[in-house]
């Protein structure tokens, strides 16, 4: 689990709620008109999330006794649909601009193992749950938008989950779950940058690595 923000471990179900539901499984092909609007990126939400918890109650079993399984698909169908750079542009902030092209890279990488291996276990749970789509609005910055949603059933009660998300060759794609009014990536960009200021971005991405390697 992460063990750079306690913090971030309360919100694991729900934020695989957001990689597992949103990215797993590709939604059915909108229009080309109409792919680049926001009841194309509600759309995309609520059948992925449909069809997700679905497949996961279908292979409970299956995926419980196999992690590496679980952690193939998670590599293979969730992250070409994820906007990594810019989830890791954000995540670092002012760091972002001052690391070389290789430290952008090694830490994108990093990152994205960090994720994959955090939220596998979380994933393989659940079946219990539903989204509910309730509607959009605008993201902070010109091409962004946040689909809303409530996640609801399992242990965790109702919660409100945000969905950031921006086109990327003409695709909707996440970078960032906002759970209850707290921003994943705030999360960890604050314990980053704690890193960082301690051991430098390489200290920081040389973490990530003995993390994941552990």
């Amino acid at each position: 689990m992460n063990r750079l923000n306690p913090l971030v471990n309360r919100f694991l179900l729900v934020v695989a709620l957001l990689f597992g539901f949103t990215l797993l499984i590709s939604a059915p092909v909108l229009a080309e008109s109409t792919a680049n609007t926001p009841a194309a990126a509600m759309h995309t939400v609520q059948q992925t999330a449909d069809s997700v918890i679905h497949e996961i109650a279908e292979h409970q079993v299956e995926i419980t006794k196999n992690s590496g399984a679980l952690l193939d698909v998670i590599k293979k169908k969730l992250l070409p649909a994820v906007d990594s750079e810019r989830m890791s542009r954000l995540v670092l902030g002012r760091y972002w601009r001052t690391a070389s092209a290789a430290q952008k890279a090694s830490f994108t990488d990093q990152f994205q193992q960090l994720l994959v291996r955090t939220y596998a276990g979380p994933l393989s749970k659940l079946g219990n749950q539903k989204i509910t789509v309730t509607g959009t609005k605008p993201g902070a910055d010109s091409g962004e938008l946040v689909v809303q949603s409530v996640v609801s059933g399992g242990d965790m009660g109702s919660v409100p989950v945000d969905y950031r998300m921006a086109q990327v060759d003409g695709q909707w794609k996440a970078f960032d779950v906002v759970i209850d009014g707290i921003s994943l990536i705030n999360n960890y960009r604050g314990s980053f940058a704690q890193v960082i200021q301690q051991k430098g971005l390489d200290g920081l991405i040389n973490t990530l690595k003995t993390q994941n390697n552990g």
